[in-house]
């Protein structure tokens, strides 16, 4: 099933800015995003495997065409985020953005950070299973892409986490930064590499003043409730 939710652009700006969440599987409870930012289609993260079909289909639900995607951008390595990649890559042309600790897992060049426990690797074995795809841009430090997005480090949840801010719309894409599953909190420890910097990543981000945030598990919250998040962690 594929279900959009359309964000408007904030006063003032035109309607060349605006979102399209894309709901994927039950398993990982995730999200991607389609983003019109300044003329540019950007696809925020992918769904594992068999989300190929939901983003083709919210392609046309948009009036777009998989042609019309110039970039991908993956907030982080896990294969729930960057499961269809290597095919949607293919079915595009789009250039791949990545922060550049995480771009050996995504090319299979370095491992793959899975959870931390047992149990949970059992569980979740099945996202490292995805194809490989080469990188084209590594992102080290606050950057700006096509179409006037950001992305900005916020490490933790994997060594190259980074979360994706659309100007126009003063919404940040936040990956797996937090997690709006029931209460918003941090991303599970069981799954996060290093707790302790993402909770600074979750404070550096709050700081920022963004309006919107949207996570990648769970719907979007305002950036008044990151902000007290960040309080508490």
């Amino acid at each position: 099933m594929v279900r959009l939710d359309a964000v408007a652009p904030a006063e003032g700006v035109g309607m060349d800015a605006w979102i399209r969440r894309v709901r994927g599987g039950v398993k990982a409870a995730v999200s991607l995003f389609l983003v019109e930012h300044r003329g540019v289609l950007t696809l925020v993260d992918t769904g594992s495997e068999g989300s190929f079909g939901r983003v083709m289909a919210a392609l046309r639900k948009a009036g777009r065409t998989p042609e019309d995607v110039r970039q991908i951008v993956l907030t982080h390595c896990h294969g729930d985020h960057t499961g269809t990649a290597a095919r949607l890559r293919g079915a595009t042309g789009a250039t791949v953005v990545a922060g550049a600790a995480d771009v050996g897992a995504i090319e299979g060049k370095a491992p793959y950070p899975g959870p931390v426990d047992r149990l949970f690797k059992l569980v979740y074995a099945d996202l490292a299973r995805f194809d490989r795809l080469p990188v084209d841009v590594a992102v080290s430090g606050r950057h700006e892409l096509e179409g006037g997005l950001v992305a900005i480090p916020t490490p933790g949840h994997t060594d190259g986490h980074i979360a994706v801010l659309a100007p126009d719309l003063d919404t940040v894409f936040a990956g797996d930064l937090v997690w709006h599953l029931g209460p918003l909190r941090p991303s599970w420890r069981r799954l996060t590499q290093d707790p302790a910097r993402n909770a600074e990543s979750i404070r550096e981000l709050a700081a920022r003043g963004h309006a919107r945030i949207e996570p990648g598990h769970g719907s979007a919250v305002t950036g008044d409730r990151l902000r007290e998040l960040a309080a508490r962690v």
